[in-house]
């Protein structure tokens, strides 16, 4: 049975605009790839060339070990907190858990991808404490704790200032001074950047999809 003129005009007609839909949702939903100065607008600062860092090792709950081996083969932004933290470290996990939601919302790919916070106060925190304090803002954060010496050595290599306490245990005004910035680090385990606040969902999205998606 041979498909009439109209039928068939009509059939090329439905084609193309499936073709046309087609592009036009795979474009909202590609994430779009920002140059240095795009993404430095946008908040995120990247190196010219990654910077290597040493090998660490940290503690997590339930007696679990975090080395830098963790960190190849995954796209990983770091936090340096504590638990008892007031204000900028719940504000900062806060924006972090929902980046990961946006993320799962788009079916973004994320087997590749891992969150960390790294307690700058690891005389109060330990490793269970800060584990369960980052999974409060989403289960799929880890939460790490390793002795002054350590902890000063990684902070150190990242650029996040952090100063050892005064003798006076009761005396923690040292944690004031850390640097808010949320750490970027690549699949080969280096050093790529780091995200400057004021952090918002749209912007840290926008800049994160851009660099990751490569």
């Amino acid at each position: 049975m041979k498909i009439s003129k109209i039928n068939l005009n009509l059939l090329l007609i439905f084609i193309f605009i499936s073709v046309v839909m087609f592009l036009f949702v795979n474009k909202l939903t590609t994430p779009r790839v920002l140059d240095k100065n795009e993404l430095l607008v946008n908040g995120l600062f990247l190196f010219d060339k990654p910077k290597e860092i040493s090998n660490f090792k940290f503690n997590s709950g339930k007696e679990n070990t975090f080395t830098k081996d963790d960190l190849r083969g995954k796209w990983t932004l770091m936090y340096f907190g504590f638990a008892n933290c007031p204000e900028e470290c719940p504000v900062t996990m806060y924006e972090m858990s929902k980046l990961v939601k946006v993320l799962k919302d788009k079916n973004y790919p994320l087997d590749d991808k891992q969150w960390v916070l790294v307690s700058i106060d690891p005389e109060r925190d330990t490793a269970q404490s800060i584990d369960r304090y980052a999974k409060g803002f989403s289960k799929e954060f880890i939460g790490v704790r390793a002795s002054r010496p350590m902890l000063l050595n990684l902070a150190t290599q990242l650029a996040v200032n952090n100063v050892m306490p005064s003798e006076n245990h009761m005396d923690h005004s040292h944690l004031d001074s850390h640097v808010n910035n949320i750490i970027l680090i690549n699949p080969d385990a280096n050093f790529a950047g780091f995200f400057r606040p004021p952090f918002t969902t749209s912007r840290l999205s926008l800049t994160y999809q851009s660099v990751t998606s490569n």
